[in-house]
């Protein structure tokens, strides 16, 4: 038995969804991307969506109908995936690299607070791991939000899903997201100006060559996937939160090993299943040797690569976090596999 550290949930009716449009002839951006695009604004609860090619290109895209230009400033965490570096780089500005909270490995309004400034345009806000970051206490710096939701569709903070707070939020359907298109994303906003500037860049065929135009459009066979997926999202998030349980019901009886953290007023989607130890290096090598595919969740924190910030708290987590197995597909027989297995690793630590 091998268990993949992640693994995409596709079944018979996705695979009909695509091959219907396939068989149609209308394959490119239509019907079925608008389809798609208005079933997710639905489910976040906002009025405008704007489906694109990647999560990468969704948050260029957000960050281009703010505005954002050579010269300004995008504050970013440190600890997430490279990409709200590289969007931000797309726009000309600057990236400026943050900390994260311990708790719960997210954004720190504390750190945001010592570095804004006159030129920052914008707070990228990523929900890490399917957990909410404290958005209130971002909101509360009057500067535009972008809630990066690639790995939160679904969550909800004080009640309301993640990704309806901000100025605008980008989701990613990548292969092993919440829910996918193989790849792709979306912009999200109740800002009917920005949707309107955002969906006007999407692409340019038959518009005016100024102002600037991007080929980031999706296909209606991804979006077929997307719908498909989406009935499904609410069983995805149902049984991620009960696998989670388990694990937290077994993990937390080890003293080595610090579990996911959780407050009444966030209710997570547990997209990943992050677990805090001291030898990280040596379990994952454990692991893998029982056959049971365990990751680091961040290749590596971005502060990292500059002498120019400092970020302690990314540092830490990165030396002590590692994700576990989590997605939908998990069977009880491997779920049970892998608990045995971790017993055997961690005791003997």
């Amino acid at each position: 038995m091998i268990i993949p550290h992640s693994k995409p949930s596709i079944d018979k009716d996705d695979i009909k969804a695509v091959t219907d449009v396939l068989s149609s002839g209308q394959i490119a951006q239509g019907e079925k991307v608008r389809e798609f695009e208005d079933r997710v604004a639905k489910f976040v609860g906002v009025k405008h969506a704007v489906a694109c090619s990647s999560g990468t290109s969704a948050l260029h895209l957000a960050l281009y109908g703010l505005g954002v230009k050579r010269g300004d400033e995008v504050i970013i965490p440190s600890y997430v995936c490279s990409s709200p570096y590289f969007a931000t780089l797309y726009t000309g500005a600057t990236p400026i690299i943050v900390d994260i909270d311990i708790t719960d490995f997210n954004i720190c309004a504390e750190t945001v607070r010592e570095h804004v400034s006159l030129k920052t345009k914008a707070i990228i806000v990523p929900h890490m791991f399917g957990n909410p970051a404290e958005l209130n206490e971002l909101l509360m710096f009057d500067i535009p939000i972008i809630e990066d939701c690639a790995q939160s569709l679904g969550a909800e903070y004080k009640g309301q899903q993640v990704g309806s707070f901000g100025d605008l939020s980008i989701a990613s359907f990548y292969a092993t997201k919440m829910m996918t298109t193989g790849e792709g994303g979306m912009v999200l906003t109740n800002n009917s100006k920005l949707y309107l500037k955002i969906i006007e860049a999407r692409d340019y065929d038959r518009k005016p060559l100024t102002p600037i135009k991007y080929n980031y459009k999706m296909t209606d066979f991804q979006a077929s996937l997307g719908v498909s997926q989406l009935k499904k999202l609410p069983y995805f998030i149902k049984r991620r939160r009960e696998i989670s349980s388990v694990y937290n019901n077994n993990f937390s009886e080890y003293n080595n090993v610090r579990i996911p953290q959780t407050c009444s007023r966030k209710n997570p989607v547990f997209y990943r299943y992050i677990i805090m130890v001291d030898d990280v290096d040596h379990i994952q090598k454990r692991a893998k040797e029982n056959s049971i595919m365990c990751e680091k969740p961040v290749h590596k924190p971005l502060h990292k690569s500059f002498t120019t910030f400092n970020c302690p708290n990314s540092d830490r987590v990165y030396e002590r976090v590692l994700s576990i197995p989590l997605y939908p597909s998990l069977t009880e027989r491997e779920i049970n596999y892998l608990l045995q297995r971790f017993k055997d690793i961690l005791s003997k630590l």
